[in-house]
């Protein structure tokens, strides 16, 4: 189906295709012949085994199923797993990769609100597609995008539409922008409105909220009245908390279990408790962490919470969309501070980026694992190439975490569709994508005065 989103305040038109319903009935097909690492204790790792996969969910997982009719895909010298959940990311960002240089005039938070101010609604969907693509092709079926430069009904739409066209299972969170006043909230009834008419199945709706900043009156007064109104829509939560503004979030009396927070690098101990007996989530990005001087994330400085997941925090910041690269720099880290090689449990970390992070952002019942009854969700790693090679004895975990680049990603099915297939992209033009990028972000450098960024 195609769809035509015209846009007010540019002298344009939005036109892409748009993913099918996903009640729509899929083909069923028979994944087979692959080592089968479930991540559901139930089910457990099959050597070799099949997955039967049935109108977008998955029917049986046995040593072989023989289903006259039915497709049989060869996944043979594959690791099969369930598809990766990344519990944080601002996709809009991904075609800034390579504009934040390390320095004074090039640091993050200082270019992407400069430049963010001149993205058009076409720029941030040509990004957010862009993010999405890679994303998926790297072996995450499922994100949280955090969106942050929500200037405008044209901006979510753009955003959302791209999600829809990708094939990523996401949630779009409804979030504010960089030159929003603190007295001044985002538009409740704009989001009232999505939210009583949000129809979009894979790409589900949250809010992305900003939180009591750093604890002024004013900012406590708009973060409380906002989550007012987004409670009594239902909505999850999600909120920025680091340095300076986590004192003032652990105090101010709004958390509860449909919160997520992002980051909490530099909470104390007791400020974590807080955290956890209010039943609030979590959401690690090491790599993207260190890459702005937040800290060191080792996993073991957060025990006092339970509901934990990884996240990328956007390509264009992390540099890749990849969960694998989260997940070794987590391992690693824990070994260093520790001062213990086996201090990380490279199954536990593997869980952070698929089972218990479908738990942390409350999911888990219909993605995580490799469960009959949950949706079909699997990726499979190459393990003929050169970067992977043969299984060990024992549990491959460690292999995951500790060689598995996006590279090695050879199939990616989200909800019973293939999305890649023997290592390529299905219904993605990428020469054209990247033509696309490229144009886009000469536009907005353009518009805002050429680069270096100068200031507004």
């Amino acid at each position: 189906m195609r769809r035509v989103i015209v846009c007010a305040a540019y002298a344009w038109a939005l036109t892409f295709s748009v993913t099918p319903s996903d009640a729509q009935e899929r083909e069923a097909v028979v994944l087979g012949g692959g080592y089968v690492m479930s991540l559901d204790p139930g089910v457990g790792d099959l050597r070799q085994g099949d997955i039967l996969v049935r109108n977008g969910a998955i029917a049986e997982i046995a040593p072989r199923i023989e289903a006259p009719g039915v497709t049989r895909i060869d996944l043979g010298g594959k690791l099969v797993l369930p598809g990766l959940v990344d519990t944080h990311t601002h996709l809009w960002t991904s075609s800034m990769k390579g504009w934040f240089q390390n320095t004074p005039q090039t640091a993050y938070f200082d270019v992407k609100a400069h430049f963010g101010r001149h993205f058009t609604p076409e720029d941030v969907r040509i990004g957010t597609y862009y993010g999405a693509v890679e994303t998926l092709a790297s072996g995450v079926t499922t994100t949280v995008d955090f969106f942050h430069n929500n200037r405008g009904t044209d901006f979510f739409e753009a955003n959302r539409q791209a999600l829809l066209e990708s094939g990523l299972r996401a949630r779009l969170l409804f979030g504010a922008h960089d030159d929003m006043p603190a007295d001044e909230t985002v538009h409740l009834d704009r989001l009232g409105t999505l939210a009583a008419g949000w129809r979009d199945g894979r790409v589900t709706l949250g809010f992305g909220w900003r939180g009591p900043g750093t604890g002024s009156p004013q900012q406590l007064a708009t973060g409380r009245t906002e989550l007012t109104a987004v409670r009594a829509l239902g909505l999850p939560i999600a909120v920025h908390a680091s340095g300076k503004t986590v004192a003032p979030l652990a105090a101010s009396g709004l958390l509860g279990p449909d919160v997520q927070i992002i980051h909490a690098t530099g909470a104390s101990p007791e400020e974590l408790r807080v955290f956890e007996e209010a039943g609030a989530s979590l959401a690690l990005t090491p790599v993207t962490e260190q890459r702005v001087g937040y800290g060191v994330i080792a996993l073991r400085d957060f025990e006092p919470m339970r509901r934990i997941g990884l996240g990328i925090d956007g390509p264009g910041l992390a540099g890749q969309a990849d969960l694998f690269a989260n997940m070794r720099l987590l391992a690693l880290n824990e070994a260093g501070r520790s001062g213990d090689e086996t201090a990380p449990s490279p199954r536990r970390v593997l869980e952070l980026a698929t089972r218990d992070a479908a738990r942390s952002i409350g999911i888990d019942d219909e993605i995580g694992t490799l469960t009959p009854g949950k949706r079909a969700d699997i990726i499979a790693l190459d393990l003929q190439d050169l970067g992977m090679g043969p299984l060990p004895d024992g549990d491959p975990a460690a292999l995951v975490v500790y060689s598995a680049q996006p590279a090695h990603v050879d199939f990616v099915m989200v909800d019973g569709e293939i999305r890649k297939r023997d290592g390529r992209l299905r219904k993605v033009d990428v020469p054209r994508l990247l033509d696309d990028v490229a144009r886009s972000i000469r536009s907005v450098a353009s518009r805002a005065g050429g680069w270096p960024p100068a200031s507004d």
